[in-house]
């Protein structure tokens, strides 16, 4: 093949690439197209928007359960039974060996304790039905005390820890160090606690001056009670006992029914008590004299968180002066 000119293959590129160039009408007419799909666009995709929202909205009400159908009604649980606390014993029963002694008394072989030969009546047939009410719980009654209950005392969350038990010498907060009694105006006792250095001030009828006191862990719980002269008149003397109830807190106690706390001689009626193993004794005594005075009465008080409740009671005789006086104060360094 001989090579062409440059003009001759100028002109053959030309007419081959020719017929595809688009012509200014063509490009018109694509124009002319676009513009038409713009305008037809925009309302298309809102119509298609509202048609999926009213689909989505008419599924929702289709699958929705209506108020009034059973699957949606709640159903609460029923109540437990309530077993009644005593039922009679019924009329059939099979015997079955008791564990005795060591831990266990129960049936079901509780740990401990051996077989013995006694036997156990045991209800074979159902419990009676279950009455209508709720059986009445009857609260416990309490002896007789001198405070009532509360939640503070020894065992409460609000006395701290003592050191040791019996408390030691002058110790009411239980930390092993002295505390310092003074009497603090007219009739207040101050009491500056060593654990804390708190001053706790409690207010009495009357406090002999000089101050006579003195510390006494009576019930061994490791918080020392106080004992304090109140009066001295015609040859008896009154005293006030102060327990360490809570933190940095001191409450008077009160001995139950007509007992006071007092000892010497008046007339012919004597008083006195004394610091026992873990209780508080009061002897009263009489005469026909006042001199000779031959009936004594013991009355042994403990000392519980509820405070002084009775315990024993004991009559002896006494004859004066040739036998020891019960009617002093022995408690401590108390005179």
């Amino acid at each position: 093949m001989s090579a062409l000119e440059p003009d001759e293959l100028t002109r053959l590129l030309t007419e081959a690439a020719e017929p595809i160039r688009p012509s200014p009408e063509a490009y018109r007419q694509i124009r002319a197209g676009i513009a038409r799909r713009r305008r037809w666009r925009i309302p298309a995709f809102a119509l298609g928007g509202m048609v999926m929202a009213a689909l989505i909205g008419l599924a929702v009400v289709a699958i929705r359960p209506s108020p009034s159908s059973p699957s949606s009604q709640v159903v609460e649980p029923a109540a437990p039974p309530v077993m009644p606390s005593t039922f009679s014993e019924p009329s059939r029963a099979a015997t079955v060996p008791s564990l005795g002694g060591g831990m266990g008394h129960s049936s079901s072989g509780g740990r401990g304790g051996s077989v013995s030969g006694s036997t156990t009546r045991v209800p074979t047939s159902p419990p009676p039905t279950r009455p209508t009410a709720s059986p009445q719980s009857v609260a416990p009654t309490s002896p007789q005390s001198s405070a009532p209950s509360n939640s503070t005392g020894p065992g409460s969350p609000q006395l701290p820890t003592p050191v040791a038990k019996p408390a030691g010498v002058n110790d009411i907060d239980g930390d092993g160090q002295s505390d310092t009694v003074a009497v603090d105006g007219t009739n207040n006792l101050r009491v500056r606690f060593s654990r804390d250095g708190q001053v706790a001030r409690v207010a009495l009828g009357s406090i002999i001056t000089p101050l006579n006191s003195a510390v006494v862990d009576i019930d061994g719980d490791g918080f020392g009670e106080l004992l304090v002269q109140t009066q001295a008149a015609s040859g008896m003397k009154s005293y006030a006992l102060l327990r360490y109830v809570s933190l940095d807190e001191l409450a008077a106690l009160t001995p139950p029914g007509d007992l006071t706390l007092g000892a010497g001689v008046r007339g012919n009626s004597a008083l006195g008590f004394r610091c026992a193993d873990k209780t508080l004794q009061i002897s009263t005594g009489t005469s026909s004299d006042g001199t000779q005075f031959t009936v004594s009465t013991t009355t042994t008080l403990g000392l519980t968180p509820d405070g002084l409740t009775v315990q024993d009671t004991a009559s002896s005789t006494v004859r004066l002066p040739a036998d020891s006086s019960p009617f002093v104060v022995s408690c401590g360094a108390l005179s």
